[in-house]
């Protein structure tokens, strides 16, 4: 389901977008009633709850107290993100019954042997999906060296990744992952060093670049990974584990560490994809951004294809390379949820990634 219902208000499968600033959502019977500010007030937008699974809303749009029991009681969780793409935090649900899962996850994440394993997987998995995205551009270009050079870097971190060992002391600051996460680091250097390559045309693209993005390529890289992580987040509830405990990134206030872990092998294949197809498409220019304070961010309606986009993205049917039938993307991380649960209560023998080849 695509349904465009008026600028600023659009349903994206199942997933309702409110982009438009200041507008005020209430419940109206089995409805949100979504209504603009200004000159726009009187262009009234019902949405019916049962076609909504999520809300994500982007900016300074306001929800009434009624809207949102509502949505507590549906279980629909609401995802709030700043104009630039940053989450501030998400609204849901209560956690269910599923407790023994839980209690399954926080005994796993104490067991350092356990957890460092999966934590290797979760590495392994972004930088193997990585190097198959190099490798698929290397392949289409004549001018593919340097693609290739950095395929090259992340296999030599990838063999070493296979040879670390857990350990023994987990009383730094890094838990013990540190020769994890410095290969993690090499390997990511490599991949965003040459990513400017693969877009066409005069785009600056100086690597990777975070909080806040200073360059357009950064800007759409933090507002897709930000709304990938998002719909992790609600598909981690969904299973029934706790989005905070993670075993490669580290609880933090408001952090969601799970959803951080699991999202790794998916950015590459999922949003750093959409990123380099818009561009080259010429879907997104130069002139679809606007900058303020130094920070760049998506101009309203490139924002909404951004968005439609993305969801056509999560809704694309590959083969599963575990289990081998066809599902599309939401579903395939989600399975990662589930294979991650089955492994922490000792159900399935080890977690594995998702790759593509």
């Amino acid at each position: 389901m695509n349904e465009s219902l008026s600028e600023g208000v659009e349903i994206c499968m199942a997933t309702l977008y409110l982009t438009e600033q200041y507008s005020l959502v209430k419940l109206e019977g089995e409805a949100l009633r979504v209504q603009p500010s200004g000159s726009r007030a009187g262009q009234v937008v019902r949405v019916p709850l049962n076609k909504i699974e999520q809300i994500m809303v982007i900016g300074d749009v306001t929800l009434t107290t009624p809207a949102l029991h509502e949505l507590l009681v549906r279980r629909i969780p609401v995802h709030y993100l700043t104009v630039y793409g940053r989450s501030c935090g998400a609204l849901v649900g209560d956690w269910g019954k599923n407790s023994g899962v839980r209690l399954a996850q926080y005994a796993f994440c104490r067991d350092s042997t356990r957890s460092f394993a999966v934590a290797r997987a979760c590495i392994a998995g972004k930088l193997l999906n990585m190097r198959t995205l190099l490798l698929r551009y290397a392949r289409a270009r004549d001018d593919g060296e340097e693609l290739l050079d950095a395929a090259q870097t992340i296999k030599r971190c990838l063999r070493e990744l296979a040879k670390l060992t857990p350990p023994t002391d987990t009383s730094d600051r890094m838990h013990g992952l540190g020769p994890l996460l410095g290969l993690e680091g090499s390997g990511s250097s490599a991949y965003y060093g040459v990513f400017g390559k693969l877009l066409k045309g005069e785009w600056s693209f100086p690597g990777r670049v975070k909080r806040p993005p200073t360059d357009p390529i950064n800007a759409l890289l933090s507002f897709g990974y930000t709304l990938l992580t998002n719909q992790v987040v609600s598909l981690v509830h969904a299973v029934g584990l706790d989005p905070g405990l993670g075993v490669l990134h580290q609880p933090g206030f408001g952090k969601p560490a799970l959803a951080l872990d699991l999202v790794e092998c998916f950015r590459p294949i999922i949003v750093d994809s959409i990123v380099v197809t818009m561009i080259n498409t010429g879907q997104i220019g130069g002139e679809d951004f606007e900058a303020e304070l130094g920070a760049y961010r998506l101009k309203d309606k490139p924002r909404r294809t951004f968005l439609e986009k993305f969801e056509a993205r999560m809704s694309e049917v590959v083969q599963h390379p575990l289990f081998g039938y066809r599902v599309n993307y939401r579903r395939c991380v989600e399975l990662q949820a589930r294979i991650f649960a089955k492994h922490a209560q000792g159900e399935v023998e080890r977690y594995i990634p998702f790759t593509v080849r």
